[in-house]
């Protein structure tokens, strides 16, 4: 129980104590940093550990006249654990980023703030708790969006809020719905709304598919995500890979598996539609991610497609299905986090921004281009990079649920995300040689170090898939129970 506690307040203390640090204090703001991003690991870490162990970390009260409570399930330990292990990466990744940016002070406290909002929603148990944090999480990540403050940020900071906020209040409505048929149960009880017979049932479920498929950019609800790229790289990676987008999904997958249930979703007219909707967000997103110049337009778009993925899995309301969701889930963010870190690392040293100008990038900067063409083989989902193996399940949960159609899709986005990132690569070694490396200063390092690692653990979770599967397992055989 303490563990949980600690895990979700170590970023807000954090962030906190970075606020009333000393403008000029930047080796200190680092170090604080770096002390509540690793701290919330940790414990999100010893949380897990014990949720798979089968113990109780339930930390429940009432509070105007309405019932809170964390009691993370082995779905939120999981989230938590991606979450809270990969703000490490990204806070290592902003030091040589943001070495030479301003208002530092203000990035690193709603950093670590927003780090705390993400492990609230993954260890949140019940319907309440979980619309806190996830409401806490986009006013959190705002003020990141519009780092710049350039009239470029505000208006994606603009385009953020509105899109985000009006799912929440799809989110509320639905919640308050639910609360009037079903009271004030926790999710670790099971379907919050088993047994509940109403002719609106079907409407709820999309009501909560709506609102938390803004974050999770379902298309034609995704178009906030491509104009939040001018948040600054690491901020851009957490969107994309670890906080936001992640939230929506979660929330997703919290929805239909601990509000409604597999076997009461599978009972509505809906559910054969759902992942038709998946399917062609997933090549929708990638085929206009295929006519993006800009490179982080780029990612952000076929992060809209490789989202869906994972809600396809869910979809299919099949243990082999959500298996595959949940591979996905654990190994797709290591990938593009690296796609991103890979695309800041590119901009600061060389300026370019648009891939049709970035022929001979590779020989300016070699190492990072190989982590690039690694991860974009992630994107394809070829071994040994991790991503094969949730692609491979989400194949095989379409086929055992007589959906073949679906593993077909797939297999095509899969060769349309190869034509999205490998013609990149390879423009990119071509031309004069350079006989200047601008991989060596320190402010690179800092940057290209976890970026280096993130490639290594997709390499070997690729390789020993064994190591992230109990994570799966667990997740899968907690719902099919």
């Amino acid at each position: 129980m303490l563990y949980a506690l600690l895990a979700i307040l170590s970023g807000a203390a954090g962030g906190l104590i970075v606020f009333l640090t000393p403008k000029g204090s930047r080796r200190l703001r680092s170090i604080i940093t770096l002390l509540f991003a690793a701290s919330g690991a940790v414990f999100s870490w010893l949380t897990a550990l014990s949720v798979f162990a089968g113990k109780s970390v339930r930390i429940g009260f009432e509070f105007g006249e309405l019932a809170w409570s964390f009691d993370p399930d082995p779905l939120g330990a999981v989230f938590g654990l991606i979450a809270s292990t990969l703000w490490l990466f990204a806070t290592v990744y902003s030091f040589g980023y943001m070495a030479e940016k301003k208002r530092q002070r203000i990035y690193y406290a709603f950093f670590l703030i927003s780090l705390s909002a993400t492990v609230g929603v993954a260890f949140a148990g019940n319907l309440i708790t979980l619309y806190l944090f996830y409401e806490l999480l986009t006013l959190a990540t705002y003020p990141l969006v519009i780092h710049e403050r350039s009239p470029e940020a505000a208006r994606a900071g603009t385009k953020y809020i509105m899109y985000n906020l009006s799912g929440a209040g799809a989110i509320l409505i639905a919640i308050i719905i639910t609360y009037r048929f079903a009271g004030n149960p926790d999710f670790i009880e099971g379907p919050v709304l088993a047994g509940v017979e109403t002719p609106v049932m079907g409407w709820l479920l999309v009501m909560f598919i709506v609102g938390f498929g803004v974050k999770a950019a379902i298309m034609p609800l995704h178009r906030w995500l491509p104009s939040a790229m001018v948040a600054p790289t690491p901020v851009s990676a957490l969107l994309h890979a670890v906080a936001v987008v992640y939230a929506g999904v979660f929330g997703v997958i919290r929805v239909v598996y601990s509000v409604f249930g597999h076997e009461l979703a599978g009972q509505m007219s809906i559910s054969p539609i759902l992942p038709w909707v998946a399917a062609f967000s997933i090549l929708a997103g990638v085929i206009v991610a295929l006519r993006q110049d800009v490179l982080k337009r780029r990612l952000a778009y076929q992060t809209v497609s490789h989202l869906s993925y994972i809600l396809l899995g869910a979809f299919t309301l099949e243990p082999w299905g959500l298996a595959g969701a949940m591979m996905q889930m654990i190994t797709y963010p290591f990938m593009k986090m690296t796609l991103f870190f890979c695309a800041g690392i590119i901009a600061e040293q060389t300026g370019e921004t648009r891939i049709s100008r970035m022929k001979g990038v590779g020989r300016e900067l070699p190492w990072t281009m190989a982590a690039f063409t690694a991860a974009a083989l992630g994107m394809v989902g070829m071994l040994p990079m991790s991503t094969f193996w949730g692609k491979y399940y989400l194949m095989k949960g379409s086929v055992a649920g007589g959906m073949w159609p679906f593993a077909v899709v797939l297999a095509v986005s899969g060769l349309i995300n190869a034509a999205c990132f490998i013609p990149v690569a390879v423009e990119a070694f071509r031309g004069d040689k350079i006989q200047s490396c601008r991989e060596k200063d320190t402010r690179t390092v800092w940057m290209f170090a976890p970026t280096a690692l993130l490639v290594v653990i997709a390499v070997v979770t690729g390789l020993v898939p064994g190591i992230v599967w109990p994570g799966a397992e667990a997740v899968t055989d907690w719902f099919f129970r």
